[in-house]
Order: structure tokens, then sequence, then C-alpha cells
């Protein structure tokens, strides 16, 4: 029970555990705030919205998801179907098209904005989302490593615009996972060291329902980390007695157990996206063509 003498006390207790939790993160929010400023900054000097006339539409972005994002706009607007569009040749799925390529959480900014204004929603979804990189890296320098400094949300600024975004921002929807990927792979380290699954299946799965060819590559390093992760480890697993009483007592068979489980989770959560999706690109053109021969670096690493 809480009497009324009470409420000043447990608002100023709320407000210092606010203040505390933004104290805790300063060097996150830093980050996420120098990520902007320098997106801004490149909006500047390319004389982008709002600072001119040049938008952020190119290549795909400018012909196939700026358009999908204006259509996603109308039918939300005026109440349509989002199963079928006739938008697209003599007409086709929408949905598919949905979570392919617009199912990020971040797509709600269109509605500020409007139809005619749909560029500049896409600037503001690519802004937020390096930021978003920027300091999702640096809570996992903080969790990991146990660095909470001007370095770590340095290297978090370094993550939000390394090579990936910088050749692929206008692939709006797979920044996203690149945004999610840091926690994701917080929460396999989670599933190693506590055998705590829960922000891994979260996660994981807001990443297959947000960007479903990323979420394939994703859980791949995921499986690899796994292995790489646990035997960097240092550990004692010996377990005495015979050998079926050994693999049934053995940390790494029951932490592999729980991965696995919680990857299953995740899909499982996802399934509503990830289903029709799939059964869309399975008759797409660009996913029935043979597998690349040849490995073709865009450019040096230096």
């Amino acid at each position: 029970m809480v009497y009324q003498n009470d409420a000043p006390r447990i608002k100023e207790k709320k407000k210092r555990s606010l203040a505390a939790v933004l104290a805790d993160n300063s060097f996150v929010m830093l980050a996420f705030f120098c990520s902007a400023v320098i997106m801004l900054l490149v909006f500047y000097c390319f004389d982008m919205t709002p600072f001119g006339d040049t938008t952020i539409l190119r290549m795909d972005l400018y012909h196939q998801y700026g358009p999908l994002f204006a259509e996603l706009y109308e039918r939300i607007k005026s109440g349509g179907s989002m199963l079928y569009s006739w938008n697209t040749g003599l007409g086709g799925t929408f949905l598919g098209n949905y979570f392919n390529y617009l199912s990020s959480p971040l797509a709600f900014v269109i509605f500020f904005f409007g139809h005619k204004d749909i560029p500049d929603a896409i600037a503001l979804m690519i802004l937020l989302k390096a930021s978003i990189a920027s300091a999702t890296f640096t809570y996992y320098i903080k969790k990991t490593f146990g660095r909470h400094d001007h370095a770590a949300a340095a290297f978090g600024v370094l993550y939000s615009f390394c090579g990936f975004f910088i050749a692929y921002y206008w692939n709006v929807m797979w920044i996203g996972a690149m945004a999610l990927f840091p926690l994701v792979v917080l929460g396999l380290e989670r599933i190693i060291n506590e055998r705590k699954p829960a922000l891994y299946i979260v996660v994981l799965a807001l990443t297959m329902i947000s960007s479903y060819y990323m979420a394939m590559m994703v859980c791949i390093f995921m499986f690899i980390y796994f292995f790489i992760k646990y035997f960097s480890i240092d550990r004692d697993d010996a377990t005495e007695g015979k050998l079926l009483e050994r693999i049934k007592n053995s940390r790494f068979l029951r932490t592999a157990i729980v991965f696995g489980l919680a990857s299953v989770a995740a899909a499982f959560l996802a399934a509503f996206a990830l289903i029709p999706t799939y059964f869309v690109l399975k008759n797409c053109s660009a996913t029935s063509d043979n597998w690349p021969a040849d490995i073709k670096f865009y450019f040096s690493i230096f």
C-alpha cells in the first residue's frame, strides 16, 4: 500500500533511477549523438535535405525502396490491404515486399513526413540507424570488456561508419541488421557465460523480422562465433566418470542446447514474417541466379 505522503519520495526515487541510468550510459549516448552529427555534416557537405535539394536516394533506394515506402504510407493511411498490390507490374504480393524491405521498426518515421517528403524520412531513418549502430556497439564494449569511456564511444562511431555502411547505406533494411548485430552478439555471450537466452532470442527475432537477407548472414556468423567464443574462454570442463556420464554433465553440451533452442525460438517468433517472405523470394529472379564463381573485392583494405 502506498500512502499519499510517500508519493513524492517514490517520484524522487524514480527520477534518481532515471538519472543513474543516463549517467551509467553516458558514453553510449555520446556515441549516438556523435554519429548523428557526422551524418548531418555529410548531408550538409553534399547539399542534401534539409540543407539542400539533393536527396539521399540512389540505386535501388531511388527506384525500388523509396517508392515502396511511399506505397506503404498510402496503404496504411487509406486502410488498404497489406497482402496484394496492383502497382508492381501486373500485380503481385505486397506482404513479401513489406517483410523484405519495409518492416524496420523505424519505418514509422514516414508518417511524420507524408508522401511527398518520403526521401527526407528515409534520410532520417539512415541517420537513426547509423546512430543506433554506434550506440549498440558502444554498449557491447561496455558490457563485454567493461570499458565505458571516450575510447568505447569512439569505437562505436567507427563501427557505425565502417566499410559496410559506407558501401550499402542505400540498402536501408540491411543497415537495420547492422544496428542490431552487437546486441545479438551480446545475447550469445550471455548464453555462454550465464545461460540466459532472453536478449538473444528477442534481438535475433527482431533482426529476422526486419531484414530477411541479413538475418541469414547473422545466423551463419552466430553458429561459427558460438564455437570460437566458447572455446576461447578458460574454464574447467573436466568431469569424472564414464563417457556417457561426462557427456551428460558436459557444460558445453548444455550451453549448445540452450543456444540451439534459443535460435529456434527466435525463428518461431519471426515465422509470421519469414514464411511468406521465403515463398515470395523463392520465385524471385534475384534468388534464382547461380552462386558467384569468383570472389571480388570492391575496395582495398587501405
